[in-house]
């Protein structure tokens, strides 16, 4: 039924087909259920045409050779709220400081992880073996959280560098 709907659909947006025994149009059918089908003939009272009827997507002025309209720039509403100078320097200063403090607690969080993965030859738990599965794994896990840990680090001195316009 899927597949039906999409090719007509197809058709719709191709235009009419020029082949030999090319359906007349295409026609959308609504049943008693309010269920849609689209076919090539108006079988039943429901039935309305709506092929030619195409979406298109209306062209740029570049392509119409025409000059590019002029960006109107954005203006707030009079009633938007505003926030002064300083409270917006406070906030500011609030988000940087907790960012600055994920950061440190990132950086803490990693060394740890590096040395706990010792260059990938960490010491064996309890009930692990060199080379055993259990061992790869928490090996693997190690060097995943390292690698998470580390891009946790660029994310949060991309939000700290300051913002140039």
């Amino acid at each position: 039924m899927r597949r039906t709907t999409f090719l007509l659909l197809g058709l719709i947006a191709a235009g009419r087909c020029a082949a030999v025994g090319a359906p007349d149009g295409i026609y959308v059918c609504v049943d008693a259920d309010g269920h849609k089908t689209y076919q090539n003939s108006s079988e039943g009272a429901s039935c309305r045409r709506v092929d030619g009827v195409v979406a298109s997507i209306p062209s740029s002025d570049l392509a119409r050779g025409q000059s590019p309209r002029p960006v109107r720039p954005m203006i707030s509403p009079a009633a938007f709220p505003r926030v002064d100078i300083n409270t917006q320097r406070l906030r500011d200063a609030d988000r940087r400081h907790i960012l600055q403090e994920e950061l440190r607690t990132e950086e803490e969080h990693l060394a740890h992880l590096r040395t706990e993965f010792n260059q990938g030859q960490p010491t064996p738990v309890a009930d692990e073996i060199v080379g055993s599965v259990r061992y790869q794994d928490r090996v693997q896990r190690l060097f995943d959280d390292i690698e998470r840990s580390e891009g946790n680090i660029a994310s949060l001195r991309r939000e700290l560098t300051p913002i140039r316009y």
